[in-house]
C-alpha cells in the first residue's frame, strides 16, 4: 500500500471516488453577473432659444405615515408614554363600536362611518370590539387592524393596540386617531 502525501491510502482514495462520482455540488457557483447592455445616446437636437418660464416646485400633498401597530411591536411616529398609556389602556375611551355578529362587508361599512363621526368629534382613543371568532380565528379579528391601516382609514388613525382584558382582551382594539391640526 502506497501513502500518499496527505496521509490517504490507495484503497482509501479508492473508496472516496467511488462515493463521490455520483455527488453533485449542493450550491453551484453563482451565475456571473449579466451587465445590460448601454443603447447609444439620442442624437442632441439643436437648442432653440425659448424664454425660461419661471420653475414651480411640484410638491406632493403631505402623506401621513402609516398607523403604528404596538400588537407587531412597531413604534415609530408615537412618542413612549402614549404609547405606554395606550397599550396599558391608560387613555379615556370616548367611544365603543360592537362587530359581534356582523359580516364582514357589514363591520367595514360599520367600522368606516364610526372612526369617520370619532374624527370629527375630535375623539382621541375609541374601542372597536371585533370578538375572538371561532377558537380565536374571528375573521373581523383579522381584518378589522387591516382595514384601520388601508386606506380611506389609515389617515385618521395613528395607532393600534390590544385591548386590556377588562375591555376585551384579544377580541378588541384600541384605536388612537390622529389629532385634527388646526389650519392658520
Amino acid at each position: 500500500m502506497t501513502k500518499h502525501r496527505d496521509n490517504q491510502t490507495d484503497d482509501d482514495a479508492t473508496v472516496w471516488k467511488r462515493l463521490t462520482d455520483g455527488v453533485k455540488p449542493y450550491r453551484p457557483d453563482p451565475p456571473a453577473p449579466v451587465r445590460p447592455k448601454v443603447s447609444p445616446p439620442a442624437p442632441r437636437r439643436a437648442r432653440t432659444a425659448v424664454p425660461a418660464a419661471r420653475s414651480i416646485p411640484v410638491t406632493s400633498p403631505a402623506r401621513n405615515p402609516d398607523p403604528v401597530d404596538l400588537r407587531a411591536g412597531e413604534h415609530a411616529g408615537i412618542d413612549k408614554s402614549t404609547r405606554r398609556r395606550l397599550a396599558q389602556g391608560q387613555l379615556a375611551i370616548e367611544s365603543r363600536l360592537d362587530l359581534h355578529g356582523m359580516t364582514a362587508a357589514q363591520a367595514e361599512r360599520r367600522l368606516s362611518t364610526f372612526i369617520d363621526s370619532a374624527a370629527r368629534l375630535d375623539q382621541r382613543c375609541v374601542l372597536v370590539i371585533t370578538g375572538k371568532g371561532v377558537e380565536g380565528n374571528g375573521v373581523l379579528r383579522r381584518l378589522v387592524p387591516q382595514w384601520l391601516k388601508a386606506p380611506p382609514l389609515a389617515p385618521r388613525v395613528l395607532a393600534i393596540s390590544a385591548a386590556r382584558p377588562a375591555d376585551g382582551g384579544d377580541g378588541a382594539l384600541y384605536v388612537l386617531l390622529r389629532r385634527r391640526r388646526q389650519s392658520p
